[in-house]
């Protein structure tokens, strides 16, 4: 698909955000931690709350005999955090906290920062655009891409989701954008789509290419 870029819009973009990377230290965690891990995150943190494009993407983990309702902690297990560039140094406090997760233990280790990457191809595990249904989600996400962001760009939505939320369930789908200008990745990358990054929703990483993703959303 193609696209006509206004010609006063740059072609380049400066994010104001950066991801951190951290390690953890625990054995198991609950499946639906986003709530719990926002939670615990933000009394240490309040400022997150202050900051719409800051994000946390909830924590993934091996299957357990438990069920679907419990994972275990490996080496893979990351929290992954985005936050503005200018308050890396405020980070540095969740270094040693210890999280109670619904009597899961959980002690946040070092971390790493990461800058964004300009890949054509980007993909958000969740997206909440407030709309439950998948017809109205497309509309929802052609709006903002076409609005907001002014890129027309193939994209994919995968099934429906449901997340553990303060006032009740919510609903979202997957999302792989491709054909996406590198200044226009970055961009969606640093500002996210659809509503509650804190719970790890609307929060988009590169990839090499579709074909990894595309199985996995259907």
């Amino acid at each position: 698909m193609s696209w006509d870029w206004p010609e006063h819009k740059p072609e380049e973009y400066t994010p104001r955000l950066i991801d951190l990377q951290f390690d953890l230290i625990g054995t198991t965690i609950p499946a639906d931690n986003a709530g719990l891990l926002s939670a615990s995150v933000c009394a240490v943190l309040p400022w997150l709350g202050e900051d719409g494009g800051c994000g946390i993407q909830h924590l993934k983990g091996a299957a357990t005999n438990a069920g679907d309702a419990i994972l275990n902690i490996n080496r893979r297990t990351k929290m992954y955090m985005r936050i503005p560039k200018t308050r890396i140094a405020d980070v540095e406090i969740l270094i040693g906290q210890t999280f109670n997760l619904d009597g899961h233990t959980l002690e946040i280790g070092p971390f790493k920062s990461r800058q964004f990457s300009p890949f054509g191809n980007i993909y958000a595990h969740f997206v909440d655009t407030g709309s439950p249904g998948e017809e109205q989600f497309v509309q929802d996400v052609m709006r903002e891409l076409d609005g907001h962001f002014q890129l027309r760009c193939g994209f994919i939505c995968g099934k429906q989701q449901t997340l553990a939320g303060t006032d009740g369930p919510i609903y979202g789908y997957s999302l792989m954008l491709h054909g996406v200008p590198p200044h226009k990745s970055l961009q969606l990358q640093d500002e996210g789509l659809g509503r509650n990054r804190l719970l790890g929703c609307g929060l988009f990483i590169p990839h090499k290419s579709i074909s990894p993703v595309v199985p996995d959303i259907f």
